[in-house]
């Protein structure tokens, strides 16, 4: 870990906005491992209360999704990855309101898409993974949940949709993290160092301002 990147935790969480509840982004590609990233985080800040709110609880129902047309089937599909396909007023209004006495993380790949949300945040962070690796990763969930039909179902939506918003919509919004954590099978030594760092940071900060 570079003094640097010590120096950098430093500043950002001199910077917190307001004594009761830190507030941390964590964006990133389906697939490419935001959830155990705040997962490792929550264990790291222990005994410190960590909540993680999943922005995929405001996804808009199925039906009222916005539609792109698939070769594959010949028809148009619900696009789950377009910044519209969250109810994003309702989820606005609920973040804001939220009262913790600890550490709050948003996990959602569009988390740094909105400046709604990234004005909430004292600390914004994005997950990167190579592009074969994140959607081999995905692919592999989807399977063993069972999730997204056959093999060649999930393979035809993240060619024709997952991709394609990926590249135009989330992977951009990189540029707006503090923290750029890669999270490559070959990263995880670099990746759990970061993480350390950064919750011995902030538990430091949090015991400070008697959190």
């Amino acid at each position: 870990m570079s003094d640097a990147i010590e120096a950098g935790i430093n500043d950002l969480l001199s910077l917190g906005q307001d004594s009761e509840c830190l507030r941390i982004g964590i964006a990133g590609g389906s697939g490419s491992g935001k959830s155990t990233v705040c997962n490792l985080i929550r264990q790291l800040l222990l005994p410190c209360v960590t909540e993680i709110i999943s922005l995929d609880r405001f996804f808009k129902p199925v039906d009222q999704l916005p539609k792109y047309y698939s070769d594959y089937h010949q028809d148009w599909q619900p696009d789950f990855n377009t910044p519209d396909s969250l109810m994003v007023e309702r989820m606005f209004a609920y973040c804001r309101e939220i009262k913790h006495s600890g550490v709050v993380i948003f996990d959602g790949h569009f988390a740094l898409y909105y400046p709604e949300m990234r004005e909430l945040m004292d600390i914004k962070c994005y997950v990167h993974v190579d592009l074969e690796e994140m959607l081999d990763r995905r692919t592999a969930r989807n399977l063993a949940a069972g999730y997204g039909g056959s093999r060649e179902n999930i393979l035809a939506y993240n060619r024709e949709c997952v991709v394609p918003r990926h590249e135009q919509f989330i992977q951009p919004t990189s540029g707006f993290a503090d923290i750029l954590i890669r999270n490559n099978k070959s990263d995880i030594p670099e990746r759990d160092a970061l993480l350390n760092a950064l919750c011995r940071k902030i538990l430091i900060q949090l015991k400070r301002k008697n959190i």
